[in-house]
């Protein structure tokens, strides 16, 4: 097979490869974590959708097809994917931003996003970004999702007390506007909701504290659901969840069009809708890369965070046309799932299939459920994603990222919760450039006894004839500036050759090389020397390339050889030379202070 064509189809094998290793023994692990799991995602996704702003039946049918298409190409063998609760709550963020009343237009919207966020994905995954979830931190997650947490626990307030708010486009973002919406109708509460909320979170507790892997959520929904029905609640001023449409999810194309038909889904909205679907992307991808290394850590599997994009973005934008909310992975389902005895990605495909008879059968019962229990489910889902003990750990450890993580959870209560996980991305995104853009130069200084000692630069490095200059880590532009400054100080300084040594050096960038060239220009106008050594063959072409090589002269570039400082002897007995002086007898020894003496043997 053609590279280029392996390269294609490289996203599309996991299934393949789990279809040709699949074996028989396997089936009924699978068979009964899909059937365990199921039992926790029906009610789950009922309530999420509640979260994001419409009917629950567009979370049972994102529970059927998410899951299914979610497990096809993941590089997790155990990921669960759907309807969850962070998601949920930057939908109703986003679309409410945009449109604000909820109706069957709102709906169309939240499908929409849903295509646009696998658009967005597999545009990553094409472009090969998966790395750059690395380099947003714990803490914004962290953060991002204690504030979720306490912003569903507000919401869901109005449905634990049995009564309706209107989600104006005008309210206030965040918390405030939670408490705006709400505040009106408190002389409304609805004693029956509250009394079905408080049973609810009895059961779901009970449950939980009996058997962890008890499916509480649906005992106690089943039970909400039995008590209405005895007590005769249903046709009456009661909230339940409205009845549903009889049949599976179905295809239909996107009602895209210029505002001329009913219903159809304006070009202006789809704009406005882009900035939520990039953070809806950005997260969704966050949350699964996150859940299925925290699954790997137990089972060696290694997790491809391309392949995840390109999972997360294909389930999305064929989901969309089935009538799906956004998804992406789930802790506590994957959690559970993996807990369940599940050996393969067929356990979600079985989950799909389980939610997809449970719906056939019971969609018909589902009106007797009244909204308090779900909305009481919610809350020991929000209390959940708040981790103290993890922030704790956190503020012991880094007062920085202590302050990303409190930031990101202070916006995610004030504004809307599209700017929120941006905010989150840049705080973690400039914490790493300040801590990278720290030069790292050491002075490495010989002693009597032949070894050397380092010492940070101070007023005193260049004091002598010959100073060891050692560069650590990656010098790119944003160490620019202050490596000039610490050059400028060397050019004043009265020493004659200053070697350079750049072993632990990895990367050099374009801005950096011209920080080293008017260095040895500045040098040479006074008639010093500038020698470097321990360069990398990668590091030794950039010299070339840039035309350091011909300025400094190819006998004062010394490239890293087999051997203790190796190249750095002959940079020193060189810089000797020029100075007239004689040569050390014995190659120099150094002392790090730091963890340099675990590669000495290679370290030249």
């Amino acid at each position: 097979m053609r590279p280029w064509l392996r390269t294609l189809l490289r996203p599309l094998a996991p299934p393949v490869r789990t279809l040709r290793e699949y074996r028989l023994r396997d089936l009924p692990h699978d068979l009964i974590a899909g059937l365990t799991v199921s039992a926790v995602d029906l009610p789950q996704s009922m309530a999420f959708a509640l979260i994001a702003g419409v009917p629950p039946i567009y979370g049972l049918y994102t529970a059927m097809v998410l899951a299914l298409l979610g497990a096809l190409f993941t590089s997790s063998r155990f990921l669960s994917v759907g309807p969850t609760n962070t998601q949920s709550l930057l939908v109703a963020s986003i679309v409410a931003h945009v449109y604000g009343v909820h109706d069957m237009h709102y709906v169309y919207l939240v499908i929409a996003l849903t295509g646009i966020k696998g658009v967005i994905q597999l545009a990553f995954a094409a472009a090969r970004m998966g790395d750059l979830v690395r380099y947003v931190s714990r803490s914004v997650m962290l953060g991002f999702t204690a504030g979720a947490g306490v912003l569903i626990l507000v919401e869901q307030f109005p449905s634990f007390l049995g009564v309706g708010v209107a989600r104006a486009g005008h309210s206030l973002p965040g918390v405030l506007g939670a408490a705006q919406r709400l505040a009106p109708e408190l002389g409304h509460v609805d004693l029956r909701s509250v009394g079905v909320g408080v049973a609810t979170l009895v059961i779901v507790l009970g449950a939980k504290a009996i058997w962890r892997r008890a499916p509480g959520p649906l005992f106690a929904i089943v039970g909400a659901a039995v008590w209405v029905w005895a007590m005769g609640w249903v046709g009456t001023d009661m909230r339940l969840v409205p009845p549903m449409p009889h049949g599976l999810p179905h295809f239909e194309l996107p009602r895209l069009g210029f505002g001329v038909a009913p219903q159809r889904i304006e070009w202006r909205e789809l704009e406005a809708l882009l900035g939520g679907a990039l953070a809806l992307a950005v997260l969704g991808m966050l949350e699964s890369v996150a859940i299925a290394k925290s699954i790997a850590v137990r089972t060696g599997q290694r997790i491809s965070a391309n392949q995840e994009f390109f999972s997360q973005g294909f389930a999305n934008l064929v989901g969309s046309f089935f009538l799906c909310m956004p998804g992406s992975g789930s802790f506590s389902r994957t959690a559970l799932q993996y807990e369940a005895g599940a050996r393969t990605r067929v356990a979600s495909v079985f989950c799909a299939a389980f939610n997809a008879l449970f719906f056939v059968l019971l969609a018909p019962l589902a009106h007797f459920i009244p909204l308090a229990a779900l909305a009481a489910i919610l809350f020991v889902v929000a209390v959940g994603l708040i981790d103290l003990r993890a922030l704790a750990r956190i503020g012991r450890t880094s007062r920085a990222e202590l302050g990303v993580a409190g930031v990101t959870f202070l916006s995610a209560l004030v504004v809307p919760l599209s700017y929120a996980i941006y905010v989150g991305i840049f705080l973690s995104l400039a914490l790493y450039l300040r801590q990278a853009s720290r030069l790292r130069a050491i002075e490495m200084l010989p002693t009597d006894s032949g070894v050397f000692v380092e010492r940070a630069l101070c007023d005193q490095s260049g004091a002598s004839d010959i100073l060891l200059l050692q560069l650590e880590g990656d010098l790119f532009f944003g160490v620019a500036d202050e490596l000039a400054d610490r050059f400028a100080a060397l050019v004043q300084a009265p020493v004659q050759a200053v070697v350079i040594r750049m072993k632990r050096t990895h990367v050099v960038d374009a801005s950096v090389l011209a920080v080293f060239e008017r260095f040895v220009r500045d040098m040479q106008e006074r008639k010093c020397h500038v020698l470097i050594c321990g360069l990398s063959p990668a590091l030794l072409a950039s010299f070339e390339a840039f035309g350091l090589t011909e300025l400094l002269g190819p006998e004062n570039l010394f490239e890293t050889r087999r051997g203790i400082f190796e190249s750095t002897t002959r940079a020193l007995d060189r810089a000797q030379t020029l100075v007239g002086k004689p040569a050390p007898s014995a190659p120099p020894v150094a002392l790090g202070t730091d963890d340099e003496g675990t590669d000495w043997a290679y370290d030249n």
